[in-house]
């Protein structure tokens, strides 16, 4: 990976020490240029004229879900476009009938948005972790064998803890009892190569803004087979309302103006991390990942919440050894003193919290272009805070 890597994004020109990647990346000038491009030069619908802008971005739209399907593994026809991670989840909740009969498996690890979609409209079991923070593979199981389940929906990598699951054990053991698997990839796809065919997964749902794309952009991955099984609805012509042709997968489950611009965005987006090699970037975050947690393990004000497993990405959440101390007021004292960005809070993670008795914790999550000089600093910050 090139050394100058830090100079591709203009967040970075100031002193801004941004530990805030699993809420958001920083994007790229390449992500930034695609979307002025489209405003600027070939501003259009796509799918909907018979000239040359609208032609070409109907265009550059498909060559967006080529590249998504590369970056996957998969065929350009199970990618779905959506609005982010969480109308991924929802749409699957749709697409798949889920009901109140339904059985559909979660963790303690879930995201409210892998969570609440499933708790609100399914019969939700949820299984339980190891000591080290991973899936109980033999608590998962005994579920599977014990119930008539659906669907097993998990985070592939926790926004909260940095474990990564064992997503691939996973869906063996689900499929032997013959139902599906969603993975949550919006965490583990900015860290770590996805193949879906290696994986076995049957549906996958990330967002683009987690790994340097636009704000506003999801995907859904799905089997060929089981999206002509759950296909949608789209019309694509009505001859009279007797007569009605729907569109063919993935454009069935895109209904409306797509969000063009975000799409475009994405595409330089992967391209930026294919450029640099997902091995590279995988490598890059490791050693920052080793380093502050030898840095935490040292340090005299905090202490890690959760078990680390060992395969981790650089994600941390920590309290202070001062238990009377405001997170928030502490957070807010890093960003107006020393111009760190990190979250307090649950992070949209409550039920891992409430399992910890926890109030909460203060979140550092790293991406390849942090620096061991940024660990450094923030922790002559924060082990000399005067509080």
């Amino acid at each position: 990976m090139k050394q100058d890597i830090r100079k591709d994004f203009p967040m970075l020109e100031s002193n801004i020490i941004y530990f805030d990647n699993s809420s958001t990346s920083l994007k790229p000038y390449s992500v930034l240029e695609s979307i002025t491009e489209f405003y600027t030069k070939y501003t259009s619908n796509a799918y909907r004229g018979s000239y040359i802008n609208s032609e070409y971005i109907s265009l550059k739209i498909d060559e967006t879900r080529e590249l998504v399907a590369t970056m996957l593994n998969c065929s350009p026809r199970e990618v779905i476009f959506t609005s982010n991670c969480t109308d991924s989840i929802n749409q699957l909740v749709r697409m798949l009938n889920i009901n109140k009969r339904t059985k559909v498996i979660c963790s303690l690890l879930e995201h409210h948005s892998n969570y609440l979609p499933w708790l609100n409209n399914a019969n939700i079991l949820t299984v339980n972790l190891n000591d080290d923070g991973t899936i109980d593979l033999i608590e998962l199981e005994k579920l599977l064998k014990e119930n008539k389940i659906k669907l097993v929906s998990i985070t592939a990598l926790s926004n909260v803890t940095g474990n990564v699951q064992p997503i691939k054990e996973i869906c063996q053991i689900v499929h032997k009892y013959k139902a599906l698997v969603n993975l949550d990839c919006c965490q583990f796809a900015p860290h770590y190569k996805i193949n879906v065919k290696d994986i076995d997964c049957d549906f996958l749902t990330l967002s683009a803004h987690k790994m340097c794309g636009p704000s506003g952009l999801g995907v859904i991955y799905g089997k060929k087979d089981l999206l002509l099984k759950y296909g949608g609805g789209m019309v694509d012509r009505i001859i009279d309302n007797e007569d009605i042709r729907y569109k063919e997968i993935p454009y069935c489950f895109e209904a409306g103006t797509p969000a063009i611009e975000n799409i475009l965005g994405f595409a330089s987006a992967i391209r930026y991390y294919l450029s640099y090699g997902y091995d590279n970037i995988t490598k890059r975050n490791k050693e920052l990942n080793d380093y502050f947690y030898k840095r935490i393990l040292a340090s005299k004000n905090i202490e890690l919440i959760f078990p680390i497993s060992k395969k981790h990405a650089p994600i941390f959440t920590f309290k202070l050894k001062n238990k009377d101390l405001n997170l928030n007021y502490v957070a807010k004292i890093l960003s107006d003193s020393a111009n760190i960005c990190v979250s307090s809070g649950y992070q949209c993670c409550q039920p891992l919290y409430n399992s910890m008795k926890e109030k909460g914790g203060i979140r550092v999550s790293l991406q390849f272009y942090n620096t061991e000089e940024e660990i450094d600093y923030f922790f002559n910050i924060i082990d000399n805070l005067k509080i």
